[in-house]
């Protein structure tokens, strides 16, 4: 029965999937949980959940159960099966293109080629598997594998690079709370610090997993082992004997190999040295025998090595010989791989740099196309909204027919630009991810039905019928974005009407599947237009890509139209598609996944402004911020025309809007942004800042043709009210000006002066008593063998550096230098051990791991005071005993 709190999570969540992918995507993550604990069952599940996929053809999940059940047969040991389970799940993985996937069946992959003792392959899919998660950018997925690198280069005896991999892991694990990686990565730091003879920090990791793991799993044994074999190193053979005998015992119940040669292997050395030669050989050959027969190249080493010294005891000469020439030929061996691992390693390090490069060469190209396309909507936007604003000015004043005619081929010139501008900023936007789709309830009929007003009177000048159809079985409040949906109507039913001469345009929804709540809709846009030759179907979605020369010198257009429509229909989790014959008509498909809205009932509609709002905006005293002369005079012309009784102040940079806001009561500014002599961004944060009441509090709403939302926020964060985009329209500009009336004053008020600069030092508690006696000369006694010379010179050693490391924490922590107080810290760590001070009293490990995580910077000033009130009496007690 598994009961772990991950799996009782999975369970639940299990239980609230919908979909059938969706439960096989957490009948995954159950298999992955139930893998370590009973692996039979777990090869069960990866079968049920591949058959599960195939029926409903859903190649990720097939790909995902491929994976864990070839991850399985490595747990089992049968690596052949396992790797010919894994080829076909990389196949699928790379097929889809699932970044991720494949990142997972190459770790496994280097799994199983590092117990085959293939520790060089093992690595090149390790690196693999690494790039492909920094791709995606998922930090713990590469924390795990570059625990496995850290436990192969361990198997090189590379130390000081495996105890660089394992460190970068730790911060990670422990801000995810997870508990498996975790005790991993512990139980690697444990054996890397006892290689290195580091032995308080191996005991430390070792203790930490003895405390958190449960009794009798292989997490726990292998805690226990560790321990024993560094109390054998630090010479405590009465608890040395305890903690092996303890882990053997329990491994052999586990069936863990591992434990069981560290056990055998480190009894044999604590029966050579106390001289029990016979249970010693006992010991050695047990290990040597499990070692051989799991390959373990590594651990034979190891034990041929003492092997060799038992039998020079013993005095057989051949079999001492035999097992130190076996010992020289697998260490010559072991570091020619490492020889050939190290080219390997810099051959995909040269590949990563390569690709590194490459993304930020691709990064940089796409904020440099951003930028232009931003500065090249700007500087379109200010003088359309003259041409626009004063054609529609014109319109008002009575022209001649011959004057009409020109103005209405002025204004629908001015918004065929308009389109184009807008058509090249939204892709710029969805190649930069810039486009967030959003989740609200909306009406179809209601997007629909907009769609056709839009157009119904394009359609009528060409003597079309615009038809739209929606399927009754549709709910009638569905959740999903409605304006990129509205978006991609208009594009494909304008194109449709666009390309049709005579007949009609048809726009469908229907229902095209259900789960639950889910719907899938289908849209059809039918015309009876030119049609598009076979040839071009394949590219017709490329952008700035039309049917033919012909028709873009016929019909104009950016080419941009489809595959913006494409992208965002994939945003939304759709496909689209398309059927065409040349001179009969086209048909463009697209599926859309909505939900279903919780309320079916309609919402009260809010209506526009009412002609209380207008009396109250005629009365209003408007600051007009404006640069541009024309663009001036739209604004001026259009406001006084709706509003005859405003009362309307201009100027022509931020510095004078600041200046008439000291002197005159103004109710809104409509502000400008890009401005000589002052910015409108500038002058709004002096008005909020520098200001007196009520001036400070005045509405601004942004009125400017930088568009993109990255500029949107920047002018709320500076303290604007609202926002409006050039070319304007008048209804809307009104609408603003009446939202943020409606909202109230502003009521940003001025910060207060800086204070003078003066070093602060947080403040800090008394620190709590020590024990009575914080020094403990036992371990340095053992250390040194008794020798007072040897004790005296380790003491001093301690007395002239600690202060020395102490000092740098202290001035670390004023200027906020952690990783001056990681070193130092990481420094000062096993002087203490040597002095015998316990971690529990000094919490230098503490102090070590908070430098390395910004998270808990604010627990270091606490410790820190601890530690020099304990380091002041370990000195004193060093001092009086020398």
């Amino acid at each position: 029965m598994i009961d772990t709190p991950r799996y009782k999570e999975l369970q639940i969540k299990l239980s609230q999937q919908t979909d059938e992918k969706g439960r096989i995507d957490t009948l995954v993550d159950m298999g992955v949980e139930v893998r370590s604990i009973d692996v039979e069952h777990a090869l069960k599940m990866a079968e049920d959940i591949i058959q599960r996929s195939r029926t409903i053809a859903y190649p990720r999940g097939i790909g995902r159960g491929l994976n864990l059940k070839g991850s399985c047969y490595w747990l089992t040991g049968d690596y052949d099966i396992g790797l010919t389970i894994l080829k076909d799940a990389l196949h699928i993985a790379e097929r889809i293109k699932d970044v991720g996937l494949e990142a997972r069946v190459l770790h496994n992959f280097g799994n199983i080629y590092r117990d085959m003792g293939d520790l060089a392959n093992a690595l090149t899919h390790f690196e693999k598997a690494l790039i492909n998660n920094e791709q995606i950018g998922d930090e713990f997925a590469q924390s795990v594998i570059l625990t496995s690198i850290s436990n192969l280069l361990y198997d090189l005896n590379d130390y000081d690079s495996a105890l660089e991999y394992a460190l970068k892991c730790l911060p990670i694990f422990e801000r995810a709370h997870n508990r498996t990686s975790l005790i991993n990565v512990h139980n690697t730091l444990g054996n890397i610090y006892f290689k290195k003879q580091q032995f308080a920090d191996a005991l430390h990791y070792f203790q930490e997993n003895l405390k958190h793991s449960e009794p009798e799993t292989a997490a726990y044994v292998m805690a226990e082992s560790g321990m024993g074999k560094v109390y054998y190193k630090m010479h405590d053979f009465g608890n040395s004997s305890r903690y092996l005998t303890d882990a053997l015992r329990e491994s052999q119940l586990l069936g863990n190999v591992e434990v069981q040669i560290i056990s055998h292997f480190y009894l044999g050395r604590l029966y050579m040295d106390d001289g029990n030669h016979r249970q010693a050989l006992q010991s050695l050959q047990s290990a040597y025998e499990l070692a051989d027969e799991y390959q373990r190249r590594h651990d034979l080493m190891s034990i041929h090595e003492a092997l060799s010294l038992l039998y020079d005891k013993l005095g057989d000469v051949p079999q001492a010989f035999h097992h130190l020439k076996a010992f020289e030929k697998l260490k010559e061996e072991i570091f020619q791989q490492k020889i050939l691992n190290e080219l390997r390693n810099l051959q995909v390090r040269q590949q990563i740099e390569l690709a590194r490069k490459e993304k930020e060469v691709a990064e940089r190209t796409a904020l440099l196309k951003q930028q232009f396309m931003a500065n090249m909507s700007h500087e379109i936007r200010t003088p359309m909204n003259a041409i626009i604003g004063m054609a529609r000015l014109l319109l008002t004043r009575d022209p001649r027919p011959d004057q009409l005619r020109y103005l209405n081929a002025i204004q629908m010139s001015a918004d065929n630009l308009l389109v184009i501008i807008n058509d090249i900023l939204d892709l710029s936007k969805i190649e930069a991810g810039k486009i967030v789709i959003e989740n609200i309830d909306f009406s179809l009929r209601e997007v629909m039905q907009s769609v056709r007003d839009m157009l119904m009177l394009r359609a009528e000048e060409k003597h079309i019928q615009l038809r739209m159809e929606l399927d009754d079985a549709i709910a009638r409040r569905i959740v999903g974005d409605p304006n990129r949906l509205n978006q991609v109507l208009v594009n494909l039913v304008g194109n449709a009407v666009k390309f049709t001469e005579k007949g009609h345009v048809e726009m469908r929804a229907t229902l095209a599947r259900q789960e639950g709540t889910r719907i899938w809709v289908r849209f059809d846009v039918t015309d009876t237009g030119i049609g598009i030759a076979r040839e071009h179907l394949n590219s017709i979605f490329d952008s700035f890509t039309q049917a033919g020369s012909d028709t873009a010198r016929r019909f104009g257009g950016t080419g941009l139209g489809l595959t913006i429509s494409r992208r965002l229909v994939n945003l939304m989790g759709g496909v689209v598609s398309v059927t065409s014959e040349l001179g009969i008509g086209t048909t463009f498909t697209v599926n859309i996944p909505f939900d279903e809205a919780a309320s079916q009932e309609e919402p009260v509609q809010q209506s526009a402004l009412d002609d209380a709002s207008l009396r109250r905006l005629s009365n209003l005293r408007v600051l007009l911020v404006e640069d541009n002369e024309f663009n001036r005079m739209v604004a001026e012309d259009t406001l006084k025309e709706l509003l005859p009784e405003i009362k309307l102040y201009v100027a022509v940079d931020g510095q004078e809007a600041v200046n008439c806001l000291r002197t005159d009561v103004i109710d809104i500014v409509l502000m400008d942004i890009q401005m000589p002599v002052m910015d409108g961004l500038t002058a709004t944060r002096i008005i909020r800042t520098e200001l007196p009441e009520p001036a400070c509090n005045t509405r601004i709403i942004a009125m400017t043709a930088n568009v993109l939302q990255e500029d949107v926020q920047r002018y709320f964060d500076a303290g604007m009210n609202g926002f409006v985009s050039k070319p304007f329209h008048a209804d809307e500009l009104l609408l603003r000006m009446d939202e943020v009336l409606s909202a109230g004053p502003a009521l940003v008020a001025a910060p207060p002066s800086p204070p003078p600069v003066v070093e602060v030092r947080p403040a800090v508690p008394e620190p709590p008593p020590l024990p009575e006696r914080v020094t403990d000369m036992q371990f340095l006694r053992q250390l040194t063998g008794g020798n007072a010379d040897k004790m005296n010179k380790y003491i001093g050693m301690f007395l002239d550096n600690a202060p020395r490391l102490l000092d740098n924490i202290d001035k670390a922590l004023v200027i906020g230098d952690y990783p001056t107080i990681k070193i130092a810290a990481h420094s000062l760590k096993p002087q203490l051990s040597y002095m015998g001070v316990k971690e529990d009293v000094s919490k230098i490990f503490m102090i070590e791991q908070i430098a390395g995580s910004s998270a808990h910077y604010d627990a270091l000033p606490v410790l820190i005071v601890n530690l020099k009130h304990l380091c002041k009496k370990a000195f004193e007690e060093l001092n009086e005993g020398r």
